[in-house]
């Protein structure tokens, strides 16, 4: 059977796409190796050390940013109001969760770190959600 015209993508849709794993993919692969340099302890608990491999966290985190950018500006005005909105719907979330967080914080509830690592993974996960959601696709 054949696929209807509807439901194609053009080349420059396929081109935008590879482009946007190729941008993404390493700095995918190097938090998923950092965080489990980090899990499995393998850098240490003491020393010089410890700054260095925590700083380097923000080698793919920066990477993320260039991916962001790079998306953007790949995009057509649809999209890139899409990805507007989304961002801006994931820095509302994460706003209010870090002021939640900080409010526990003085009231002494909780662990600071891991509540403001819950914050940034359920923002991007709301502004991944919001993107999906405002802009569905035919399948």
């Amino acid at each position: 059977m054949e696929k209807s015209q509807e439901n194609r993508q053009s080349r420059s849709d396929i081109v935008r796409a590879r482009a946007w794993f190729v941008d993404w993919l390493p700095a995918v692969i190097g938090l998923v190796l950092l965080s489990l340099i980090s899990e499995f302890g393998l850098f240490g608990s003491a020393g010089s050390w410890k700054l260095f491999w925590s700083l380097l966290n923000l080698a793919p985190a920066l990477w993320v940013v260039r991916a962001v950018i790079r998306s953007l500006r790949r995009a057509d005005e649809y999209q890139r109001r899409c990805q507007l909105e989304a961002l801006a719907i994931g820095f509302g979330v994460l706003v209010m969760s870090i002021h939640t967080v900080g409010l526990l914080q003085a009231a002494g509830v909780g662990d600071l770190r891991q509540l403001v690592q819950i914050s940034f993974i359920v923002s991007i996960l709301i502004w991944i959600a919001a993107l999906l959601f405002k802009t569905p696709r035919t399948r």
